[in-house]
């Protein structure tokens, strides 16, 4: 039987981004010693999974094909944010990453690609894969085009964001917990 789910965008959401001054950016982390949970992430994660739904990471990772990482730091990264989340209790069902970046210099990875966001591919790849229900299902980020991939899988997004934008019909909150909150209040009403 098929399930709702949360897809998650992970940097700024799940865990923080890291001012690198090499790079003058705050970004995803390119080393898995930078990968650092935001407050509250691992409780609000459990919350979601005890209410029944399954917890898929869809994370553009775009520092590979930029040259400023490599794969494997990136996926040492990945590792170590899974090993913090089991260290509080909290796991994911899955997770899709995006390595490629239409401005990109590596080969084979720069320019457009299928499964980078906006782009929904990884939510129906995960749907697939997963047994996944995304009617009911919804799409926590941190960026437009997080709100974007949402809409083209006909997810209902939630922007985590510090300052809200003018959109009155988008559900903004500050942090992850309180999208957390927000999805079980509104389930909740919903019953």
């Amino acid at each position: 039987m098929s399930r709702q789910a949360i897809f998650l965008d992970r940097d700024g959401v799940l865990v923080e981004e890291i001012f690198y001054p090499h790079t003058g950016e705050r970004e995803a982390p390119l080393a898995p010693e930078d990968v650092r949970l935001l407050p509250g992430t691992a409780p609000a994660l459990r919350r979601l999974a005890d209410a029944g739904y399954a917890l898929v990471v869809i994370s553009n990772q775009g520092g590979y094909a930029k040259g400023k990482t490599s794969l494997r730091a990136l996926w040492l990264a990945h590792e170590r944010f899974l090993a913090l989340l089991a260290e509080q209790g909290a796991k994911l069902d899955g997770s899709y990453y995006s390595y490629g970046h239409p401005d990109g210099a590596v080969p084979h990875f720069s320019g457009p690609s299928l499964d980078r966001k906006p782009g929904p591919y990884n939510i129906f790849i995960a749907a697939a894969q997963l047994n996944l229900d995304l009617h009911g299902s919804w799409m926590i980020g941190d960026r437009e085009t997080d709100v974007a991939c949402a809409k083209a899988a006909g997810l209902r997004p939630i922007l985590v964001t510090g300052e809200p934008r003018g959109d009155a019909d988008l559900i903004q909150v500050q942090d992850l917990p309180s999208a957390a909150e927000f999805i079980l209040k509104s389930r909740t009403r919903a019953a």
